[in-house]
């Protein structure tokens, strides 16, 4: 079989994908192109999720002949390097030729790929661009210095561009946006997920209205109340800070198998405690659900979010004032010691902190209850 890997984050998949793969299907006789959207973990930052991106992708090329999907990288942790991709599909498909679907952009910087030698011996590379001089004279170059097999699509290209896209969404409403360059399956996707466009305060409330109980949404705008005014007392970001308190307990009644699924996705790593104890485990799959449903890529953010409840060595300041918030604001009646602490933590964070997680170790011992390692570590 001829098999053709098209690689890309995909953000999002757009006509002039298809197009490309549709044509490098029928002009090389290829038995079936392979989409392999690139892999992300929640840290990373500028590209939508993974798990988005792969279902945009399903909804793009459904029920299209000669096409299929691959996750394969989507799962594989840590850097990806096509040569492993290559390593896989060598294993799987020894008796195949394969081919590697690539812009001109990508043309000149292969020699900048890990073990790019090695990909010129084991793929044939199809070039999605007119063959022009620059591009033509690269390739002959590739062929003598390495003996690369490299073709060029001969086809119109479609003028489009994926960033460009998400410009234009975020540049105005849904209702407005025409969306000639995308499916109507997927920029349906792309609404009902909210992607490309940032949440409102007010947007967040409302979806996190539809997951949380009338007592917990309670809980979380007090911890936003009260992570705004320890901000402002603190001289930390006011805005960060009001965002993770918001979303600190997004994920609170997600089924533990989901939640244990969204950490698994997202690469974070979990104890056997951790993943029994869904008051322990809530924290960490909150940063993954507010990078994934929320649209938060900032780190710090979601930092706070994952150790609101542990707490960690050398929290950040921002961390601090979520865990800290946490504990504290004005609905919780569970110590006799949270006047004392909110008085103080306006002007000693430190101290506070310190007798929480003293508080919560005494109190975990108390009822003979494990304790996160995490916790006694800080």
């Amino acid at each position: 079989m001829k098999i053709c890997i098209f690689g890309g984050t995909f953000d999002p998949i757009h006509k002039g994908h298809i197009h490309i793969a549709k044509n490098a299907l029928s002009e090389f006789h290829l038995d079936k192109v392979i989409f392999m959207p690139s892999g992300n973990s929640y840290m990373k930052k500028d590209v939508t999720p993974s798990i988005h991106r792969l279902n945009m992708l399903k909804k793009a090329i459904e029920g299209m002949e000669g096409f299929e999907l691959s996750d394969l990288e989507i799962k594989r942790e840590g850097y990806t390097y096509t040569a492993d991709t290559v390593d896989y599909l060598k294993e799987h498909y020894p008796d195949d030729k394969l081919y590697f679907l690539i812009g001109t952009d990508t043309l000149f910087m292969l020699e900048k790929w890990y073990k790019f030698e090695y990909l010129f011996e084991n793929l044939i590379f199809i070039v999605a661009d007119r063959n022009d001089k620059e591009s033509s004279k690269k390739a002959e170059e590739y062929k003598e210095k390495y003996n690369a097999n490299i073709m060029f699509l001969n086809c119109d290209f479609l003028d489009i561009s994926s960033t460009a896209i998400r410009e234009e969404i975020l540049s105005t409403s849904y209702d407005d946006y025409k969306c000639q360059d995308i499916n109507e399956e997927v920029f349906d996707y792309i609404k009902s997920n909210h992607l490309y466009k940032p949440l409102s305060d007010a947007e967040m409330i409302m979806l996190l209205s539809k997951d949380l109980k009338e007592s917990r949404l309670l809980h979380t705008l007090g911890v936003m109340d009260t992570a705004s005014a320890l901000a402002k007392a603190h001289c930390a970001d006011v805005r960060k800070c009001e965002t993770a308190a918001l979303l600190h307990d997004c994920a609170k009644y997600m089924p533990i198998d989901e939640m244990i699924a969204i950490c698994e996705r997202n690469f974070i790593k979990l104890s056997d405690l951790e993943k029994e104890d869904e008051g322990l485990l809530h924290s960490k799959a909150g940063a993954c659900l507010a990078y994934e449903k929320y649209g938060i890529k900032d780190s710090e953010i979601l930092e706070a979010i994952k150790w609101h409840t542990t707490g960690k060595p050398d929290m950040s300041l921002i961390e601090k004032i979520i865990f800290i918030s946490d504990y504290i604001e004005p609905n919780r009646t569970h110590s006799d010691k949270l006047p004392m602490y909110r008085m103080i933590a306006m002007a000693d964070i430190n101290i506070v902190c310190m007798n929480i997680l003293k508080d919560t170790l005494d109190y975990l011992e108390s009822i003979n209850k494990q304790t996160a390692e995490m916790t006694v570590l800080t």
